[in-house]
């Protein structure tokens, strides 16, 4: 980790404190104490102390720069900012700032990184440099929109990284399933494919250079995101992964029948795959132990979740009643 990382981390540590607290959307986009500065002519210094003096400015913050408030009970005019641009803590006049109100509302905030290779970079500043890189967001990363002003670099917070920083809004795109436009969010579906795989996918394309995984008859993926005619936009726990697939190849109802184990000795063993190998056992199940159906197409192995396990697998349906 990089000393930029680092520090990032440990000065948004209070801000990561207010999202695993306050528990919800709202209150948390509304913890963000994010101001935009607001000068009519020069710039507003980033000082060492609470006093108008050119021996103690460490920076210069232009109309547009964004700061963090991490104190606003300083001395009378100034508060105790962390300023991305300068990767620094300093003290302000705020009388020149101005609470920053993103275009984007605070419910639909967050956003979902979606890059054809590689990942989208989190900055320190609105520009592309290598040297302001704080961060990498890969495709399924998901962000919270604190200010989307610019044309180009918004302003975001990354839970995943738990960082405040700049990305380019190009690689974003909303997912939809927060506001409700989709009926099936949260549901599960089952994989169904009469050869080969289902490719999961970091775009919404046919194209084999954005498959991330391989999806076989009997995988289940959650809805996140259903509106797109051709591709969804799912949860996969084999890849413990976001992605792409074609609907088409989905199916199964939202609610599955549970089962009990019932052996005479020993264990059924949750497998990996449908056959009968010891190197494919991923747990072990014990008589009384409940199970959830996924899929029951097979004629001797059943695609299964076990709550106690928190696994899916496959089981002999011969131990199941």
């Amino acid at each position: 980790m990089t000393r930029m990382k680092k520090i990032c981390l440990s000065i948004l540590a209070a801000a990561a404190l207010a999202f695993s607290v306050q528990g919800n959307v709202q209150e948390a986009e509304a913890s963000c104490n994010t101001y935009r500065v607001n000068v009519a002519t020069g710039y507003l210094a980033l000082r060492t102390d609470t006093a108008f003096d050119s021996s103690n400015e460490l920076g210069e913050l232009y109309t547009g720069d964004l700061v963090e408030v991490m104190d606003y009970t300083g001395a009378t005019g100034y508060w105790y900012v962390y300023s991305p641009k300068y990767d620094a803590y300093g003290y302000v006049n705020n009388d020149y700032l101005d609470s920053v109100t993103s275009t984007v509302s605070s419910y639909n905030s967050m956003w979902t990184v979606s890059v054809p290779s590689g990942y989208l970079a989190l900055r320190s500043v609105a520009i592309e440099e290598e040297c302001n890189e704080i961060g990498e967001l890969y495709s399924g990363d998901t962000v919270w929109v604190s200010d989307s002003s610019n044309g180009k670099y918004w302003y975001v917070y990354s839970p995943k990284l738990n960082c405040y920083g700049y990305v380019n809004q190009e690689y974003l795109y909303q997912n939809e399933s927060m506001d409700g436009d989709t009926s099936y969010y949260g549901e599960t579906r089952s994989v169904r494919v009469s050869k080969g795989y289902l490719a999961l996918r970091n775009m919404k394309a046919y194209n084999s250079s954005n498959e991330i995984g391989e999806l076989y008859t009997g995988d289940v993926v959650q809805l996140l995101e259903t509106s797109d005619p051709q591709y969804w936009y799912v949860y996969s726990p084999k890849y413990d992964q976001n992605g792409f697939v074609n609907k088409d190849y989905l199916v199964g109802a939202t609610s599955y029948e549970t089962m009990n184990v019932h052996v005479s000795t020993g264990y059924l063993a949750l497998r990996s795959a449908m056959s009968y190998d010891e190197s494919n056992e991923i747990g072990e199940l014990y008589n009384g132990d409940t199970v959830m159906v996924i899929d029951a197409s097979g004629s001797k192995y059943w695609y299964v979740y076990s709550p106690g396990l928190m696994k899916y697998g496959y089981v002999d349906n011969r131990y199941l009643y």
